[in-house]
């Protein structure tokens, strides 16, 4: 749902926003009376273009930086520690924690719901196979009662990545149908699998994308994955709306194989058209007289015919004469 949400504000809000910031320009730049670029000449759509391209790139960067800072203190956070750390260390920092938020010790709304969350982040990060499986999934775990190897928690967290790569790859199959978003379509694909090789390896394998922990060292794995799959979608939306703007298609459509067809079907048709003319002539063949009369009545035809379109009482005698033939016959 939030990827559907996130592809239907970056269908609109870029256009609204970059309609706006131009009337804004405008006023500002050009003085009252002033000859102002208008809708349709290539002036108007040059601001367009550029002012579109700088809204959208904004817009990306908000999108990235909000993820970020969105992410909610995790159990490394609230205890004060690494993910080096020692079991000394997280069993002394548990201690001060929870003599400052003790609810007989601290009177504020949220100290008892602290102090409970603290020894929950305690409970999780002391416990080796759940500290392995909420580095991974976060803390979605502490629903997942059933669960109690490693393997488990795999499984289940296996459903919660398909769930998200079924719907983002879905919207991608939809947006490829109505034709929408069709610059960087064969990039955008295979960034996608890309990316859920990515997140594979980092659950299950997560020293083997050292360069990815260093970039983002001070983030768990289930927030770094968190991180990329909106990289992922914010960048490639972006890049559909950008990418027409910076490279427009003339979309003239290549007319070459179609003339290639056409070609191809006129020569089968003249082809057809003269075998069916050596079968109507063919029992002429070896008769010279009726060769000959067949020539003159051909003649004849080729005049009435050029008669029949060029010559209006040419038209009109032969109506008479023929209404008589048809009066005659109809009297015998």
């Amino acid at each position: 749902m939030s990827e559907l949400l996130s592809f239907l504000w970056w269908s609109f809000l870029p256009g609204m926003v970059t309609k706006w910031v131009q009337n804004i320009y405008y006023r500002i730049v050009y003085r009252a009376g002033a000859n102002i670029p208008k809708p349709g000449q290539p002036k108007y759509e040059l601001h367009r273009r550029r002012i579109y391209i700088i809204v959208v790139l904004t817009y990306l960067i908000y999108t990235i930086v909000e993820v970020i800072y969105s992410i909610p203190p995790n159990y490394y956070n609230l205890l004060g520690v690494n993910q080096d750390f020692t079991p000394k260390e997280l069993k002394a920092n548990l201690r001060k924690l929870q003599l400052i938020y003790h609810p007989d010790r601290n009177s504020e709304n949220q100290a008892e719901s602290t102090f409970i969350l603290l020894r929950k982040a305690y409970d999780t990060l002391n416990d080796p196979i759940k500290r392995f499986a909420y580095d991974r999934f976060g803390s979605d775990i502490n629903s997942w009662n059933h669960c109690r190897t490693i393997r488990d928690y795999i499984l289940v967290g296996k459903n919660y990545s398909t769930g998200f790569y079924l719907g983002t790859g879905l919207l991608l199959l939809i947006l490829n149908i109505l034709g929408k978003g069709q610059f960087g379509r064969f990039w955008r694909f295979v960034a996608f699998f890309g990316v859920a090789c990515l997140e594979a390896s980092l659950i299950l394998n997560p020293n083997s994308t050292s360069f990815l922990s260093y970039i983002m060292k001070n983030f768990v794995i289930f927030e770094q994955i968190k991180i990329i799959r909106q990289l992922f979608i914010t960048i490639f939306i972006a890049l559909s709306q950008v990418g027409p703007v910076l490279f427009p298609s003339d979309n003239k459509e290549d007319l070459r194989p179609f003339l290639y067809d056409l070609e191809i079907l006129s020569n089968i048709a003249s082809d057809e058209i003269k075998n069916q003319l050596r079968s109507g002539f063919y029992p002429f063949r070896d008769d010279q007289n009726a060769q000959n009369e067949l020539k003159k009545k051909m003649e004849k035809l080729v005049v009435d015919n050029y008669l029949h379109q060029n010559d209006p009482d040419f038209v009109q005698m032969y109506s008479q004469v023929h209404q008589r033939i048809v009066t005659s016959r109809k009297k015998k």
